[in-house]
């Protein structure tokens, strides 16, 4: 009867390797100055869930996670993302060749014209702070299930 099949165990390691993962990708995102306007960090939420076969952690995030994580071709990005980039990070114009100050406005053009002509570099953060402490999480799920697995050994035998 695997009603008796609790997983508790394997419940809270889970729960504790998603506030793990999502802590420490938020202080990544931190510290490589992705947090402009902190839209990214305040939106990253984990769910978990164990199903009788199968368990699941999942992450939400901003949509534009991706251009963060991962490189992109060249390719003109909206005008409008960036200015609003230039004003939350914020970016600071300094003098051109002919001594002038940028406006945001020929800023943002400068900059999407360098992203059509050279793509984007991602950070591939998500993707490291996985690599970092998936084994040593691996293990406590491991050690849960066993867990788990005694307790419902234990109940049969005592049926």
């Amino acid at each position: 009867d695997m009603e008796l099949l609790e997983l508790t165990e394997l419940q809270k390691v889970l729960q504790d390797f998603a506030t793990d993962i999502r802590d420490r990708y938020r202080d990544v995102l931190a510290n490589n100055d992705h947090i402009a306007s902190r839209k990214l960090v305040d939106s990253i939420k984990t769910q978990v869930v164990v199903g009788d076969n199968y368990y699941d952690v999942t992450m939400t995030l901003e949509d534009y996670w991706k251009y963060v994580e991962y490189d992109t071709k060249p390719h003109f990005p909206p005008p409008y993302a960036i200015l609003k980039w230039i004003e939350v990070k914020p970016v600071i114009p300094r003098p051109g060749s002919d001594g002038r100050i940028p406006t945001p406005k020929q800023l943002a053009f400068l900059i999407g014209r360098k992203i059509a002509q050279e793509g984007t570099t991602g950070t591939h953060d998500l993707a490291q702070t996985k690599d970092d402490i998936l084994p040593w999480w691996r293990e406590q799920i491991s050690q849960a299930l066993g867990h788990d697995m005694e307790n419902y050994i234990r109940k049969l035998v005592r049926e």
